[in-house]
């Protein structure tokens, strides 16, 4: 079977990460996959791609009209002829389900978060098999975007197999180093975040200097977030470390991971730090809705408004019980281990290939 997979960029971000991983794990059943970018933005996933060994190509470097996308790709389809289309992101999406559409190609697309999206809602029916990138927006796309069920096979994207853990837990007595990575876009909340950090200095001035926050990314909020830090007068407290290469060393060295995002899907970054041991404080939102549990694999977060209040609550708790930090690190990690094993990962890919196959 010959699947022509095309993504909206290959930017720095959890779904095009993830597409070595998918690719190789679809090649392991015998088909081939031809993956297309609409457009470069940071090429963050290229590196990624190339040390696969996977080609790729771009149809444009900077992004055209859309009709202008959709015809050349519809070219690029009828040199090629795939059995089938398979989509991520939403540019990616609508182009997909048009040419699908057109050339009568099945499209399969893949969903990355639990938001409204106009390529789910007008193309839904276009697409013949959705494939959420967690369980959690996999009950998204039925309840809320009433996708059949039947059409809806979730193959949640997290592998966890870390070959590290955190180098210490917290004792109580050293600097608390809380970390998180992501873009810096406002779908991360991180500006809610710095204002329940300084929340928190504030009204306990005497443990001010024993935490710190380090964010790895970058991202169009960069400019604000600096202007942030400054107005909290968190300086000291705050790190952008700008685009980190080495994520489980990052990590590694971390107490604390937060993600107090809006919306998410899979939320790899996450589950990753879940899987070395770190427990979280989180949004319940995405997949982090089933995975982090208060009192047993981290601390979950009130949503929008209510973070910078629960940020601070949550922090003067971990300063009272440092040692809860490892009792629920440690439960993370098997959490993880548990439902998002290798094996596991590949009877989801297995169970989506065979359906595939039965539409075609």
């Amino acid at each position: 079977m010959k699947i022509h997979y095309i993504v909206t960029s290959l930017e720095t971000g959890g779904a095009e990460f993830a597409i070595p991983q998918v690719v190789k794990t679809i090649e392991q059943f015998g088909h081939s996959v031809d993956v297309t970018a609409c457009e470069p933005r940071d090429m963050g996933a290229a590196p990624h791609l190339e040390k696969a060994g996977i080609p790729y190509r771009i149809l444009f470097q900077k992004r055209p009209s859309f009709l202008q996308t959709v015809l050349t790709f519809i070219n690029i389809l009828r040199q090629s002829r795939p059995d089938v289309i398979w989509t991520s992101l939403s540019r990616a999406t609508i182009v997909g389900q048009l040419a699908g559409k057109i050339l009568g190609i099945p499209v399969v697309s893949w969903k990355n978060s639990a938001n409204l999206r106009f390529s789910t809602s007008v193309g839904k029916k276009i697409t013949k098999l959705w494939v959420p990138d967690s369980f959690y927006v996999g009950k998204f796309l039925h309840e809320r975007m009433h996708i059949r069920e039947s059409d809806i096979i979730p193959w949640p994207l997290y592998i966890c197999q870390a070959k590290e853990t955190v180098a210490s837990y917290w004792d109580g007595q050293t600097t608390l180093q809380i970390g998180s990575t992501g873009r810096l876009h406002e779908v991360k909340n991180y500006p809610r975040l710095l204002k329940g950090l300084a929340l928190f200095c504030e009204r306990n001035p005497d443990k001010a200097d024993r935490v710190h926050l380090s964010i790895a990314g970058d991202g169009p909020q960069q400019q604000e977030l600096e202007q942030l830090i400054k107005d909290y007068h968190l300086e000291q407290r705050v790190s952008l470390l700008g685009f980190v290469s080495d994520v489980p060393h990052f990590l590694r060295h971390l107490h604390l991971y937060t993600q107090p995002s809006r919306y998410e899907g899979m939320c790899l970054a996450a589950h990753e730090a879940m899987g070395m041991g770190l427990p979280l404080m989180a949004t319940p939102v995405g997949e982090m809705t089933y995975s982090v549990q208060n009192d047993k694999t981290g601390f979950v977060l009130q949503r929008d408004d209510g973070i910078p209040e629960s940020v601070c609550k949550t922090l003067e708790y971990i300063f009272q019980n440092p040692l809860s930090l490892q009792h629920l690190g440690k439960n993370a990690r098997e959490h993880v281990a548990d439902i998002f094993s290798l094996e596991n990962y590949q009877k989801r890919c297995k169970t989506i290939l065979d359906r595939i196959e039965k539409f075609m």
